[in-house]
């Protein structure tokens, strides 16, 4: 399968591919970057050209732990990805989580209930 790499996976940065045939964004790994700007506003950068030239995209979200930083980035990212939904876009956001995870599941459940993000909240067995 043809990926993009937006972000290459690291001890503590994210991996952040696309996969064109299927239109999925993934984003997984560990988040605590000393510069989470960085590797954020490449993603932003990403969106903006993606829904220039597609009107749909599938994202899934499965991080292991992330810090402070790089969750207000992304709480941004998010933001976005539920403008374009509103906008008409075709937008689904899967925010994934391993069984015993409790701090990530928490997580995903303050983006969706707190700010209205529509994410699909699964466990990961």
């Amino acid at each position: 399968m043809d990926k993009v790499v937006i972000e290459e996976p690291r001890r503590n940065v994210p991996g952040i591919i696309y996969y064109p045939s299927t239109r999925m964004l993934e984003i997984f790994g560990r988040s605590i970057p000393e510069n989470p700007e960085q590797i954020f506003s490449r993603l932003d950068e990403w969106i903006t050209t993606h829904f220039q030239q597609e009107n749909s995209l599938k994202v899934k979200i499965f991080l292991e732990y992330i810090n402070s930083g790089s969750s207000k980035y992304l709480f941004s990212v998010l933001r976005r990805f539920t403008g374009y939904k509103v906008e008409g876009k075709s937008v689904e956001m899967i925010w994934l989580y391993e069984e015993d995870d409790e701090a990530m599941l928490d997580l995903g459940e303050h983006y969706r209930d707190s700010a209205g993000i529509p994410l699909t909240i699964e466990m990961v067995s």
